[in-house]
């Protein structure tokens, strides 16, 4: 009888082009992810559960887990719906957080540091006990934003962070990671794990934080047609640590 494993891989926060600055398939998503040695990965379109549906029917692993999710943008910011197969129809903060739990689903909020400051966040933790669990690292985060959320979280004594690669690239799943010693196959076995995951997270290199960011704005602005930006971006996206970047990036995929 072989013994359980103790050790999973997810990731929190991954974007497919169902997102409006996204171009990774679905299929592709979870391809790269399992060569990246992840476990599984949490879908978390922005405004549209349509990726997560995708992805759910895409898998052909049985032993790959996808949890289907959202990130919805709200009248204050983003907060993500983990285990959500329908849209959600709300758009301000609090109600967003009631329809995620309407489904049974965990309301995340990622990249705090980003979105709301360092000195608003208390105000946030305080306002909203609704909201279930916290993005501590993100993909996105600097030093600077790696450093205060550091402080913040400790200060709140913020329990059972989580850590996401908001990744929108195949190249960029994975790169942050949570190790759980169990599957989170439902919403309350995430809530159990989170207590006792280990986050695998560093800043990204400036060149390459800056440029996933830029590729990210540029594929958003040729999805709206917004041409005038979409050249303004190309003129200033750093050619050549792009194409380093994407050829580590694809080494790491082919191994």
């Amino acid at each position: 009888m072989s013994t359980p494993r103790a050790r999973y891989a997810i990731d929190f926060h991954v974007h497919t082009w169902y997102s409006f600055d996204s171009v990774t398939p679905p299929r592709v998503a979870i391809e790269a992810a399992r060569r990246r040695g992840l476990d599984g990965i949490a879908i978390t379109d922005h405004d549209t559960v349509e990726g997560a549906l995708a992805a759910l029917k895409a898998n052909p692993y049985s032993d790959f887990l996808i949890i289907p999710g959202i990130e919805v943008k709200s009248d204050l910011g983003d907060i993500i719906g983990l285990y959500i197969t329908k849209n959600i129809a709300s758009r301000r903060f609090g109600d967003v957080i009631e329809e995620i739990h309407a489904q049974g689903g965990i309301a995340y909020l990622p990249h705090p540091i980003r979105t709301f400051g360092a000195v608003q966040v208390p105000d946030i933790y305080k306002s909203y006990p609704a909201i279930d669990l916290w993005e501590l690292y993100n993909g996105r985060y600097d030093r600077a934003d790696f450093a205060q959320a550091r402080n913040v979280f400790e200060d709140l004594a913020i329990g059972g962070p989580l850590c996401g690669s908001d990744a929108h690239f195949p190249w960029e799943i994975g790169l942050f990671r949570n190790i759980l010693t169990d599957l989170p196959s439902e919403s309350a076995s995430l809530m159990m794990l989170s207590a006792s995951a280990e986050l695998q997270a560093c800043p990204r290199g400036d060149v390459a934080l800056r440029t996933g960011i830029s590729l990210a704005s540029m594929i958003k602005a040729f999805k709206r047609k917004q041409y005038a930006k979409l050249a303004e971006l190309a003129v200033s996206l750093p050619w050549k640590g792009l194409k380093r970047i994407v050829t580590v990036g694809l080494e790491r995929l082919r191994n």
